[in-house]
């Protein structure tokens, strides 16, 4: 006869990591694609201010939204992580990870500024795909050894009431202009799905308004 207590534990209801996920996507694809961008500018592809100045806009909130995701990492999802796993997770050398990050946004942060700013645009954007290049590499390591070390911790200790104020802590610091069209960009088709069908009329019409200030970026960044 299965006792109250097994059955609680068959039909454990595990945290929605999707966001996570999408987010770790994102930073992933962006790294890649601007790096790919940056490197065709510093080979000749036509570069006017408007086009290096959405350029650079684009790269310092990249770089808000990672230092923003890191930060939640380490002020909310560790700690809940440690109280709940306890020695079942070590998270140090994802903390070392974070610190080598940031030096590198900085970097990247002040590359993007010259780039926007320089006027031989060719010697800065090899500067700047060369940050990038090294930024992708960095985030995918770092996030491929994250998502094997977390993901099955959430997945086994993290209970829904403490994933809901982790995920409540992430969008209260987030830029939504910013993260909101990126998260419909990088979600998979039944992940879009979805997040359509658990939205509702006035979420879909925001979406709207937010991803067409998004999408003109998106065309004066694509030349």
């Amino acid at each position: 006869m299965t006792s109250n207590s097994d059955t609680a534990v068959a039909t454990r209801v595990t945290p929605d990591i999707t966001g996570m996920r999408i987010a770790h996507r994102g930073m992933i694809s962006d790294t890649r694609r601007f790096a790919q961008i940056t490197a065709q500018i510093a080979a000749g592809s036509p570069c006017p201010p408007r086009r290096a100045a959405a350029i650079a806009e684009y790269l310092n909130l990249l770089c808000d939204s990672i230092h923003h995701h890191h930060t939640i990492e380490d002020d909310v999802l560790w700690p809940v992580l440690i109280a709940s796993a306890g020695p079942a997770v070590d998270v140090r050398e994802l903390e070392d990870d974070h610190i080598h990050v940031d030096e590198l946004l900085a970097t990247l942060r002040a590359r993007a500024f010259a780039f926007a700013a320089a006027s031989d645009k060719q010697a800065a954007a090899t500067e700047l795909a060369d940050t990038l290049k090294t930024a992708h590499a960095l985030l995918s390591e770092h996030i491929a050894d994250e998502e094997k070390v977390v993901f099955p911790i959430i997945d086994e200790y993290v209970s829904l009431e403490d994933w809901a104020r982790i995920e409540k802590a992430a969008k209260q610091g987030g830029n939504l202009k910013f993260e909101v069209p990126r998260v419909l960009q990088h979600a998979t088709e039944p992940e879009l799905a979805r997040m359509k069908q658990e939205a509702g009329v006035a979420i879909r019409l925001m979406l709207k308004f937010l991803v067409r200030g998004f999408d003109k970026r998106e065309a004066i960044i694509a030349g």
